[in-house]
């Protein structure tokens, strides 16, 4: 409509600006009445005049454009809240909250119902089936009258509902007093009203019901009125609870995003199990929560690395075996699977054979975890109770272990780079740099709580005419041998690393040089029995010791190297095969 003014406008605009052009010019040699002169004056002026409203009008509705474009541009700068969903560019907002929008839901229905049918009182009760009770959702009644929150079924009326969910009508002799119990203090009924709230024909949910003072106030025609508004109300619930499921999933997903992009590559698979912890205890109903992998790929059996939940059960450290058991189900499958009854399914063992009598698991949710087609372990969430986890959890758990399953392959990846980076290629203990690495850990622990260490610097005695005669081949093998000894003559929470060529050293916590000599002893007189055979070479080594303790003789890495490095070097001077304790002497 706007357009077809415009063209009218601007198609006079026209005609009067060609008329003055060509013809009015003309005019002025004919003889033309004064009536026409005054018509054709009058015309011009209304031409102008709609020329200039025609302006303003414009100017007016690119006015109302430029403020429009400002809210748009105000809206989209506007934060928006999580509680908050936005409907197109401008500021229209409508806040989601699926426990408020069901409670103003009730409350306008039963005043609907009330209005409608001219009750007193009008109540929605939904019915608990595990304890046959009834829990009042919300009511509308006169002054002074109260409704009791939470209704028992036995022995009233509402006790044969649920098996025989009809509507009812019920006045005169017919109204009993067990049909009053929803009242706290029962007052004067003519007429109640009963119709059953379905979730389809076999599922009962709860009740409508309502009541009036006059005797025979509704018939059973209203009772199809009634049902009305007990299906209206499934479907507005039903859309609730659909509403809420996405914000569930919404949830979810943003949680996984962020475990996704805020967890360091270097971070421990510990701080992955305890986050990925955090996100499954918000979805899902769990009474425990495993994650267990493979320690070897040669080896079928997983061992437990994180828990939470029921800790007299298996903790961080036992071993699962698979074959038989849930966890063979669990890692057998593409997806995610549940089982709803350990029982029914006739399972056999959860971590080890014999264990289901322990405690009383039912039921549970296990996904593997797969990359490629690599198993490199899985989860599983327990529950005490039977049937606890739904269907469509499969799908959610099945994108959650996905990428669960890639965020420890990155951990993964990322840790055997850098312990390749600092392993010696040829002896397989740590290289130069991870030992400084090491040490400096360990001198840092000793600061912090007052304790001790002790390094062993070791050099092989006449190395060099090993390679000289053999080769360099059964150097190798030497040295190999030589690694192998000393780490098996120390503890396992010691440290040995190759410091360079034929030099090897030992980080000794918790302990004074004088405290750990006999573990240098015993390294010393294992190199010297041990015969290296290699080919055409049967050699026996010896091995120059020298001993530093932190912080009696260094008060830093490199004096603790320094002064390790001079007791060896005593030890070389003396003739080799020998263990020589750091002095202070030797500086001088």
């Amino acid at each position: 409509m706007r357009r077809f003014r415009n063209s009218v406008i601007l198609g006079t605009i026209v005609i009067v600006v060609l008329f003055l052009t060509f013809i009015y010019p003309g005019m002025a040699n004919l003889d033309i009445p004064p009536i026409f002169t005054l018509l054709f004056r009058l015309f011009v002026f209304v031409a102008i005049l709609a020329f200039f409203i025609y302006i303003l009008q414009e100017l007016h509705h690119y006015q109302n454009r430029c403020e429009l474009a400002e809210r748009a541009l105000e809206v989209r700068k506007t934060p928006r809240g999580n509680e908050e969903e936005y409907i197109g560019e401008f500021d229209l907002r409508l806040k989601v909250d699926p426990h408020k929008n069901y409670e103003e839901i009730i409350r306008q229905l039963l005043k609907l119902i009330q209005s409608s049918l001219v009750a007193r009182t009008v109540f929605l009760y939904l019915y608990n089936s595990a304890d046959h009770s009834y829990t009042l959702q919300d009511c509308q009644t006169g002054t002074g009258l109260e409704l009791v929150n939470h209704l028992t079924a036995k022995g009233s009326l509402f006790q044969t509902l649920p098996l025989n969910p009809k509507p009812l009508v019920l006045s005169g002799d017919k109204l009993q007093d067990d049909c009053l119990v929803y009242y706290a203090e029962p007052p004067k009924v003519g007429t109640l009203m009963v119709v059953p709230i379905m979730a389809n024909p076999e599922v009962f949910l709860g009740l409508i019901g309502l009541d009036s003072i006059d005797k025979d106030a509704w018939s059973h025609d209203d009772i199809d009125l009634v049902r009305y508004f007990a299906e209206l109300f499934m479907a507005v619930v039903w859309q609730i609870d659909t509403i809420d499921q996405q914000r569930t999933h919404i949830q979810f997903f943003r949680d996984l995003c962020h475990l996704n992009d805020d967890l360091s590559i270097g971070s421990d698979p510990l701080v992955l199990y305890k986050e990925a912890s955090q996100i499954l205890r918000k979805f899902f109903p769990f009474d425990k929560l495993t994650f267990a992998a493979f320690k070897d790929e040669d080896v079928e059996e997983l061992m437990v690395e994180y828990v939470e939940g029921q800790e007299a059960d298996y903790n961080i450290g036992h071993q699962i075996t698979i074959s038989g058991g849930l966890w063979e189900r669990i890692l057998a499958a593409e997806k995610p699977n549940i089982v709803d009854d350990y029982d029914e399914e006739q399972v056999k063992f959860r971590f080890q054979p014999g264990d289901l009598n322990v405690l009383p698991f039912r039921s549970c949710l296990g996904a593997p975890l797969v990359i490629g087609r690599k198993r490199i372990g899985g989860l599983l969430l327990e529950s005490y109770q039977a049937r606890s986890f739904a269907a469509e959890a499969i799908e959610i758990m099945n994108l959650f272990a996905k990428n669960l399953s890639e965020i420890l392959n990155r951990i993964h990846i990322y840790h055997s780079m850098r312990e390749l980076a600092m392993i010696d290629g040829l002896t397989g203990i740590f290289n130069h740099r991870a030992f400084k690495e090491r040490l400096q850990v360990e001198i840092d622990r000793c600061k912090r709580y007052n304790t001790t260490l002790t390094l062993l610097i070791m050099d092989l005695d006449k190395f060099k005419r090993i390679n000289d005669t053999y080769g360099h081949l059964c150097g190798d093998l030497v040295l190999k041998k030589t690694a192998n000894i000393i780490r098996g003559s120390i503890r396992t929470v010691d440290t040995v690393a190759r410091y360079g060529g034929e030099e090897f050293a030992v980080i000794l916590i918790n302990a004074d040089k004088n405290g750990c000599f006999n573990t240098a002893e015993r390294i010393r007189s294992n190199i010297q029995a041990f015969h290296f055979e290699k080919d055409n070479m049967h050699e026996r080594m010896t091995i120059s010791i020298g001993m530093a303790e932190y912080p009696a003789d260094a008060a830093d890495l490199q004096s603790l190297v320094a002064a390790a490095d001079m007791s060896m070097y005593h030890s070389k001077r003396l003739g080799g095969n020998k263990i020589t304790l750091y002095k202070p002497d030797f500086d001088v």
